[in-house]
Order: structure tokens, then sequence, then C-alpha cells
């Protein structure tokens, strides 16, 4: 099998949230943990519709804010270090992130990220992360209208890197958005961080270090 791209997942596989300083950074402003702010954004988001462009997403932050300064009787300077937040200064690349992406771009594979993320700005947290300069296209599941396991969500990134599903190696952290990319005729294979080692053969693997392993099995 020829592949010619190489498409990761992004939350779990390619970048964290540093969730500790998030905190941090919320408990000031807000009488409620960082956990249930999250369950308001999704009841809120879910109610809404999660953003589907950039500046659809600055108006939903800007509602959500304001939902949380009346549910919470938010004081205006609490309220306004709120609209001034930007999620993507919590974003971390994992320390074997960055080699992967350039080392797949110097082999000459085109690199591509899907993502199920529900805000627009997957490529401004790319570039927060420092790996964008290295990613081909990226996709983020509320933009494109199809999220994974879905078909339509792998059609899109390989539409995008300009190749067949078939041509596509494909990294997730979630056995079900494997199984779709197989589904959709893409090799797959899952990145499980939590192992200490990697089964190749079996497609499973506990670090990007071992990206160049999983591409010899397979022309092999």
């Amino acid at each position: 099998m020829a592949i010619r791209a190489l498409v990761f997942d992004r939350d779990g596989v390619l970048t964290y949230f540093a969730l500790a300083e998030a905190a941090a950074f919320f408990r000031p402003l807000l009488p409620i943990s960082i956990w249930e702010m999250a369950q308001e954004w999704q009841a809120f988001g879910e109610a809404r519709g999660f953003p589907t462009s950039v500046d659809d997403e600055r108006r939903f932050f800007a509602a959500f804010w304001e939902k949380e300064r009346a549910r919470h009787s938010l004081s205006p300077a609490q309220h306004e270090a709120l609209l001034a937040f930007d999620y993507t200064q919590f974003v971390r690349p994992f320390a074997d992130a960055e080699a992967a992406l350039r080392q797949a771009r110097q082999a000459g594979y085109r690199t591509g990220v899907l993502s199920n993320f529900s805000l627009a700005s997957l490529d401004a947290s790319l570039h927060a992360a420092g790996l964008a300069e290295s990613v081909d296209a990226a996709c983020a599941a509320t933009v494109i209208g199809a999220s994974k396991p879905q078909p339509a969500a792998y059609d899109r990134i390989a539409a995008m890197l300009m190749v067949e599903p078939h041509e596509c190696l494909f990294f997730d952290d979630e056995p079900i958005c494997v199984a779709g990319a197989q589904a959709a005729g893409m090799y797959a294979c899952l990145v499980d961080r939590r192992r200490q080692d990697s089964d190749v053969a079996a497609g499973v693997i506990h670090s990007l270090e071992m990206v160049p392993a999983v591409i010899e099995r397979l022309a092999g």
C-alpha cells in the first residue's frame, strides 16, 4: 500500500490541555470548578450550536461569558477577564509531536489534522502549540459539518490533502475513530499514551516516535 499522507487527531495525539493552569486561571473568575464550567459550556453549545467559523466563535464566547456573568453574578472585572480569555494559551504539544510532523514532511508525506474539536479555531490552536508550520491541512468537525467516525470527515481531510483515503495513514487515541478511518479506507493506528510500549503489528503505538515503524511495516 502506497502511503502519501499522514493524518493525526489533535487532542491526545498531538496536544493536550494544561488543565491545572487553566483551572488556576478560572479560579478567581468563577465560583464553580473548571469541570462544572465545562458542563455549562457544553450545554450552551448544544443549545446554541457550536461555532462554524472563527467570527462565529467570537460571538459564541461573548454570548457564553455573558450568560455566565448573569448566572453567577460576576463583577465587571471578572467578566472582562473572561472576555479576554484565549484557550489556545493552554494547548500544549506532546514532546514527540513536532518531530513526528516535521519528519513526515521531510520524508515527502503530506500531513493533516482531523479533530472533533467543537470550536472553529483549530488552526490557531496548532499555531499556539508550535505545530502549524508542519501541517498541510486541518479540519475541525464543527467547520466541515462532519465528525469522526462519520465517513465524510475522513473523506474531507483526504480531499484537502489531495490524496485518496486509502493513501492515508491515520492516528487517533479513540478506538471508535480508528475504526471509522479503517471503514473509510484508511490504514489507521491507535495511539495509547498510557502504554509503556507499542504493538506495531496490532496497530497500537504508545508514542509518535513509532510512526516510522508503522510506515515501515505497512510498506513491507
